[in-house]
Formats: C-alpha cells, sequence, structure tokens
C-alpha cells in the first residue's frame, strides 16, 4: 500500500511539472511566440501528460477500492494492462494520426 501512495505522489508531481510545461507550450503555439519549439516540446510531452494522468487516477482508483494491505496481484495486473493498453493506443495516435498543425 505504501508503494503505491509514493507511486500517487510522483505521479501528480510529474503530471503538474509536465502539465504546466505543456500548457505553455500551446499557449505560445497561439500566440505565435517560438512556434517551432513550443510545437515540438508540445508533441514531446504529449504522451508523458497523458500517462502521468493515467497512472495517477488508475492509482488513484485502486487506492480507493483496496481497503486492506493484503497483496493484490488481480488488481495490480488489470491496472498495469490498462495503462499499457492506453500507452499503445497513444503511440498509435500520435504516430499514425496527423496533427493539424
Amino acid at each position: 500500500m505504501k508503494l503505491e501512495k509514493n507511486i500517487q505522489k510522483v505521479a501528480l508531481i510529474f503530471f503538474f511539472v509536465i502539465g504546466f510545461v505543456h500548457i505553455l507550450a500551446h499557449l505560445m503555439i497561439i500566440n505565435d511566440y517560438s512556434y517551432d519549439l513550443a510545437l515540438t516540446i508540445k508533441k514531446i510531452l504529449e504522451i508523458p501528460f497523458i500517462l502521468t494522468a493515467a497512472v495517477y487516477g488508475f492509482i488513484s482508483i485502486k487506492l480507493s477500492l483496496t481497503t486492506s494491505d493484503k497483496k493484490t496481484t488481480v488488481s495490480n495486473l488489470i491496472f498495469l494492462v490498462l495503462i499499457i493498453i492506453l500507452f499503445v493506443i497513444l503511440v498509435y495516435l500520435n504516430l499514425f494520426i496527423p496533427d493539424r498543425f
């Protein structure tokens, strides 16, 4: 249980930092300030931003559903598979569907 709480805290910190930089890059694109650099930053941080949000969200759901300190390998496996599926979908969407910029 302590490991999951630590993972949740780290994912939240990464979510805030990556999210702030991602939003800042998007604002730079909108205002046409260092367009190429901002577009590169936005494209690079797109998948890590969503992935940290998914990790934080799935760990939060797992912690709210788990009531004891028992080993829950089935739920760990389910959440791991969900995160991997989300990651594969994001990589596919990012590589094979063109952006409008």
